[in-house]
Order: C-alpha cells, then sequence, then structure tokens
C-alpha cells in the first residue's frame, strides 16, 4: 500500500513537473501588453514604448502598450490587478502603484503584485512659465508670500506620484496654503496649460518638458535628487537651494504575483536582456530615462519598502482619503 501511494504521489509531482515546464516552453504564444495609467505621450508612455523596439527577437511575440489614464493609474493598476495571471496583462509601474493602495480606494493589496525588472530612476522637476517673475526657490517662495492665492501649479491627478512629489515639495517650501492645486488626467495636459499661461507650473519628469524648456519656452527652478540632472545641468537641486526635498520615482513592469513561477522567469529574462541592451540604454538616456536595472528580487523588495514609505509620507501631508 505505502508502495502504491508513493507511486502515485511520484506520478503527480511528475506530472506538474512536466506541466510547469510545458507551461514556460509554450509561453508566449500571442502579444504581451503593459499598461500604462497615464495618457500618451507622456513620461510614462514613452518609458514603457522604449521596452518594445526589440521585444518580438526576444519574446517572439510583439509588446505592445496600451494606455488607460484614470484615477492616477489606480485604473490602470485595477484593471492589471483583475487581470487574468497568465503574463500577458503587464503593469507600467511608479509610485503611483503604492501611492494608489493609499490614496482613495483600490481592489488590491501590495502583496498582490510583484516586480518582474525595475528599468529606470527618474526625478521630479518644479517647472514654471517663462514669463512668471521667478527664476529660483527662494524667488518663488517671496512670490508667493507676497501674492497669495495666485499662483497655480498642475499634476497629472490626484494620488499620482507627481502630486505627491509636488505636494511634498510645496509644503517644504512653506507655500502649500498660499498656493492653487489643478489636477489633470496626464503630464502632457498640465504643461500644455503652463505653455498657455492658464496655469503657472506643473511638476514633470525632465523626458516631458526638456525641449520646451531648451526652446525658452519654460522654466525649471528645481530638481529633487541629490545630484544635477543631465537635461537640466545648469539647475540647482532643491537641497543646493536649501530646502530639504529628495523624492525620486522608479519605473518597473510588474505581474500578478499569483502568475505561474516559470511564466514570470521566463518575463524576467526578456526584459532582462531588453533592458540591459545598447539600443535600449541608449534610447532611455535620449528620453531623460535614466536606464537602472533591478532584477525581480531586487525590485520587488524595492517596492515594498516603497509601499512603506510611500504610506508614511501620504499621512504626514495629510492625503489619505
Amino acid at each position: 500500500m505505502k508502495k502504491l501511494v508513493l507511486l502515485v504521489l511520484s506520478l503527480c509531482l511528475a506530472g506538474m513537473l512536466l506541466s510547469s515546464a510545458a507551461l514556460a516552453a509554450d509561453f508566449p504564444t500571442k502579444p504581451i501588453e503593459i499598461i500604462v495609467g497615464y495618457s500618451a505621450g507622456g513620461a510614462n508612455h514613452l518609458s514603457a514604448e522604449n521596452l518594445t523596439f526589440s521585444a518580438s527577437d526576444v519574446f517572439g511575440v510583439p509588446v505592445v502598450v496600451t494606455t488607460m489614464p484614470g484615477g492616477s493609474s489606480a485604473v490602470a493598476n485595477n484593471y492589471v490587478s483583475i487581470s487574468p495571471a497568465d503574463g500577458y496583462t503587464l503593469l507600467n509601474g511608479s509610485l503611483s502603484l503604492p501611492i494608489s493602495m493609499y490614496v482613495g480606494t483600490v481592489d488590491f493589496s501590495k502583496e498582490d503584485f510583484v516586480a518582474i525588472a525595475m528599468f529606470s530612476e527618474v526625478v521630479p522637476c518644479l517647472v514654471v512659465r517663462a514669463s512668471l517673475p521667478v527664476n529660483n526657490l527662494d524667488e518663488l517662495v517671496a512670490y508667493c508670500q507676497a501674492n497669495p492665492g495666485s499662483f497655480s501649479w498642475g499634476h497629472s491627478g490626484v494620488g499620482s506620484t507627481l502630486h505627491l512629489a509636488g505636494s511634498y515639495m510645496f509644503k517644504s517650501l512653506g507655500i502649500m496654503d498660499l498656493i492653487k492645486e489643478v489636477p489633470f488626467t496626464g503630464t502632457n495636459e498640465a504643461v500644455a496649460q503652463v505653455l498657455g499661461e492658464h496655469i503657472d507650473a506643473v511638476l514633470s519628469f525632465p523626458a516631458t518638458v526638456q525641449e520646451q524648456v531648451r526652446a525658452g519656452n519654460l522654466k525649471v527652478l528645481g530638481v529633487s535628487s541629490t545630484e544635477r540632472v543631465a537635461e537640466f545641468p545648469d539647475t540647482m537641486t532643491f537641497e543646493e537651494q536649501g530646502y530639504d526635498v529628495l523624492l525620486t520615482s522608479t519605473r518597473g513592469i510588474f505581474a500578478r504575483s499569483d502568475t505561474p513561477q516559470e511564466i514570470l522567469d521566463v518575463l524576467e529574462d526578456g526584459f532582462r536582456t531588453i533592458i540591459q541592451s545598447e539600443d535600449f540604454m541608449d534610447r532611455a538616456v535620449k528620453l531623460g530615462e535614466p536606464p537602472v536595472y533591478r532584477d525581480s528580487e531586487e525590485a520587488t523588495a524595492l517596492y515594498l519598502e516603497q509601499c512603506t514609505t510611500i504610506e508614511e509620507l501620504i499621512k504626514e501631508l495629510g492625503l489619505d482619503l
């Protein structure tokens, strides 16, 4: 009887191993979709598109990007969280993923996602219309104090990475109660409003605004990093200007955590090849998206750390709803 039980268990185990191997061997057989929670043309969309150029050679199928703006990426995050856990629907996630868990209501928890790879780390920058009579942070503070309620800034939506970054920045500058906040559905829309002088400022990532800055249509007052960024080498950091503001945003590819490990392994191997390729890195630098690769284990650990940090920061800023 014991021998029969052992035989049955052995056959079951062998079947599971064969099934897992077959699962990995068969994946993928159709296009892989990356969901972006913001509008087309913004930094989140462009960074995701950069992953697609050599994807057919790596995976044998296309990788396509679908934008799904709304709720500062909460719509996209929710969509992926309830999509089949088969590796075909992935999320282009940033700080907006943990933010969405603690601002408003979503139908998932941090344990429901796993990172496949991190591919970029970007720095929020404070950009103003060219005609605004300020050129640095001290002048901005003085302007807002002299004109309470007249300064307005836009971001990519309540609860977005840039909303959190901006609230953090303006609170650190001591002018949060002197300014007006205007949410949009994406950074490009906010930038257009600044260019049209309908609002005064926008929180953005370098890739979205660098051409307008170079053309003289916008001015960058500060960047929230430890060092100056390559896109704006003449712009001082917040710390250089005497303000303790440091907040960067990582970008990564995420899947549902209950996706079969064999499929996650295929995805990790493929995206590692793409992200570490010279072509990807060259395009990323041109986009203002410095490539920084972390594997699934490292990226997931960082994501979980960010969840803790973001939860504390949101409570400190009083943004939890």
